[in-house]
Parts: C-alpha cells; sequence; structure tokens
C-alpha cells in the first residue's frame, strides 16, 4: 500500500509539473528544472515543438491562420498584365557593356548609364525601384537583351494578373477596365506601385483613395505617399535600413483617419495592407474588416514560401530580422513592443483603427521575388473577410 501511495504520489507530482509545461511555456527554464531537480525525479525533459525562433513563429502561424467565415465568391480585376522577365541584375549590366560606377537616383531613365546608376543606388539599398524608361527604342533593346539571356526566366506579371491567379481557384473572375465598371456597394482593392511624380501621387490620395476599400503598398510607396501629401514624417528623405514602425504606423494612422471612412467624409477606404522586407502590418478602420490577425499572418507567411519557392516554411533557409522591440508611434505616446515568436501577431489601437503587426520569415536565398507584394496582398485578401454592409 504504502508503494503504491509513493507512486501515486510521483504520478500527481508529474502530472502538475506538465501543466506548468502546458499552462506556461515561457516559464525560464533554469526555473523548470530547479523544480524539477528538488522532486529528485531525475533530469527535466526538454520542451516539445520546435526551438528556434523561426521553427516557433512558423508553428504559431499556423495555428493563427484560419478560413474567414464569409469567403469572397466573385472577384474582378483590373487590365492590368505584363511578362516579368527575371535574371541577375548585375548580369543584365554587364551584357549591356555597363561597368559598375556610382549609384545616383533618378526619376526617370533616359539611357543605360541611368539604369546603372539607378540600380546601383537602390542594390546598396536594398530596396526595389520602379522607373519609368523614356528612350522607346532604348528600352526595347535593354529588354530584348534580358530576354534572351541564358536562364532568363519567363512569368505573368502585373499587379491585377498576379493578384486575379490568387483567386482564380477559390472565386468567379471577372475582368474589368475601370473603377466605373465596378457596382456601387462593391469592395475595392487598390495595388499602389513605385512612381515618382509627386502631383500624380497627391490627386491618387484626394481623388482615388475615397474610392477604393482597401490599400496595399510598401515602405518606398508609403514614403513617397507621404511626402507628395505632407503627411507624417514627410521630411525623411528615405528609409534608414528597416523603416521604423512607428514611423510606418503614424503613416497609416495618418492615411485612414485624412483620407479613410468616417460618419463626417464620404469614403469607402477602410483597410491598408503594409509590406516591406522584415514585417507587415495591416491596419484597419474598427467595424468593416474581420480576421485580419489570420489575414496579416498569411501574407507574411507567403512571402517566405513564395521567395524560397517552397510548398512550405523551411526554417532552415528563412531568417527572423524584425526589429526585437520597437514603439508603435512617434506622433504620440505609444507602446513599447517586445518581439515574442510564439506570439506573432502583436495588435494595438488607436482612436478607432486597429493595427495587426507580425515579423516575416527572411529567406536567406530567396529563388523569385519578383511580384511578392502582389502575392501578399492577394494572400491577405484572401483570408480577410469584410462586413457585410458593403
Amino acid at each position: 500500500m504504502a508503494l503504491w501511495r509513493g507512486s501515486a504520489y510521483a504520478g500527481f507530482l508529474a502530472l502538475a509539473v506538465g501543466c506548468v509545461f502546458l499552462l506556461e511555456p515561457e516559464l525560464p527554464g533554469s526555473a523548470l528544472r530547479s523544480l524539477w531537480s528538488s522532486l529528485c525525479l531525475g533530469p527535466a525533459p526538454a520542451p516539445p515543438g520546435p526551438v528556434s525562433p523561426e521553427g516557433r513563429l512558423a508553428a504559431a502561424w499556423d495555428a493563427l491562420i484560419v478560413r474567414p467565415v464569409r469567403r469572397w465568391r466573385r472577384v474582378a480585376v483590373g487590365v492590368n498584365a505584363c511578362v516579368d522577365v527575371v535574371l541577375s541584375g548585375v548580369k543584365l549590366l554587364q551584357a549591356l557593356g555597363l561597368s559598375p560606377g556610382n549609384g545616383k537616383d533618378h526619376s526617370i531613365l533616359h539611357s543605360r548609364n541611368d539604369l546603372e546608376e539607378a540600380f546601383i543606388h537602390f542594390m546598396g539599398k536594398g530596396a526595389a525601384a520602379e522607373r519609368f524608361f523614356s528612350d522607346k527604342e532604348t528600352f526595347h533593346d535593354i529588354a530584348q537583351v534580358a530576354s534572351e539571356f541564358p536562364g532568363a526566366q519567363h512569368y505573368v506579371g502585373g499587379n491585377a494578373a498576379l493578384i486575379g491567379q490568387k483567386f482564380a481557384a477559390n472565386s468567379d473572375l471577372k475582368v474589368v477596365t475601370s473603377i466605373s465598371d465596378i457596382p456601387t456597394g462593391i469592395p475595392v482593392h487598390l495595388e499602389l506601385a513605385s512612381m515618382t511624380n509627386r502631383e500624380l501621387m497627391s490627386s491618387i490620395v484626394h481623388q482615388v483613395f475615397p474610392a477604393v476599400t482597401s490599400l496595399g503598398l510598401n515602405e518606398q510607396e508609403l514614403l513617397f505617399l507621404t511626402q507628395s501629401a505632407s503627411g507624417p514624417h514627410s521630411s525623411l528623405s528615405s528609409w534608414n535600413g528597416v523603416p521604423d514602425v512607428g514611423m510606418v504606423s503614424d503613416i497609416l494612422f495618418w492615411i485612414l483617419k485624412e483620407h479613410g471612412r468616417s460618419k463626417s467624409r464620404a469614403s469607402d477606404l477602410t483597410r491598408i495592407h503594409f509590406h516591406t522586407l522584415v514585417y507587415h502590418i495591416l491596419a484597419t478602420v474598427d467595424g468593416h474588416w474581420a480576421n485580419q490577425l489570420a489575414a496579416v499572418a498569411a501574407g507574411a507567411r507567403v512571402a517566405g514560401t513564395q521567395a524560397c519557392a517552397t510548398e512550405t516554411i523551411d526554417t532552415s533557409r528563412v531568417s527572423l530580422r524584425a526589429p526585437q522591440e520597437f514603439m508603435t508611434s512617434h506622433s504620440e505616446a505609444g507602446s513599447r513592443i517586445v518581439l515574442n515568436p510564439n506570439k506573432p501577431v502583436v495588435e494595438w489601437h488607436r482612436e478607432g483603427i486597429s493595427f495587426h503587426f507580425t515579423p516575416v520569415l527572411v529567406c536567406k536565398d530567396p529563388i523569385r521575388t519578383v511580384g511578392l507584394g502582389d502575392a501578399i496582398s492577394a494572400e491577405g485578401l484572401f483570408y480577410s473577410e469584410v462586413h457585410p454592409h458593403y
């Protein structure tokens, strides 16, 4: 009887320790080892599940990403398609007979030398860029050299075409030529592209934004937008490395507060999906969207899988490079956030606007990044749920 009673006590103690693991998985390992040793039950077992930050984050995403209750049934896409030619930029410059020189940004490209300078300028910043090429013949010569380069890959390109591909297997698609072709009350998503004409961007902000429901953009487009419309942090000439989360949050807040839907403003804009290399943010006006936690996680997850050309996240091929801590605002007294891979989506609120932040698992040796922003926005939309009043 005494032997049985002792076994029972040991069983209950083991069960209690197991509950500690389940209920407090982030309890310091030293505390757990001390507890286990004090019970004289032998070496402490290793905690279950993946141990790397990347592995824990990917597992947490998989648990968070769920389909919305109300799914998209019909999706209309605009007429915007092209052929993306993917090859090494350095090798293309060599094939064009260009040698490395000094980098310089050009708002419009007029020659091969302009292309070389702009390429070196943005490659040094690790940033993507799009520029208009004014000389038609020179542009076609460069495009032909790129297309015929050994090993060059050809893909369907264009925002509408790429987003349409994502929805094609899950919704009825309709091609439209302009926003005016879409019936009133139907949500519309606008994916911005890089531009250098401030007057044009300002016109888009004031005339187009009120007609769309959702917006997708990257760090270059966001900064140029606030510079063009005299928004927050518009004096910043360029991002210094990773875009500051608090600054990005301030600009997203300003867009929705000044140009989004409100009781006093006839605007449909209620959602912005911001994506940069190491993190994403979804900002929404309260009361209009659901499942945004899953949506922002899904967009970040597809960034890692598409860049690495894998079906699922391969934790050996990605790295967590997002800021380990950050402020949610610099325009007001924001909160200080410390990143936790076990809880990868962080949520905060500001005057009727909700923010969902998640890091990205960045592919160490990317296979394909062309069209990645469109894939991110499409995945985020696919997992988003718009409220019925649309």
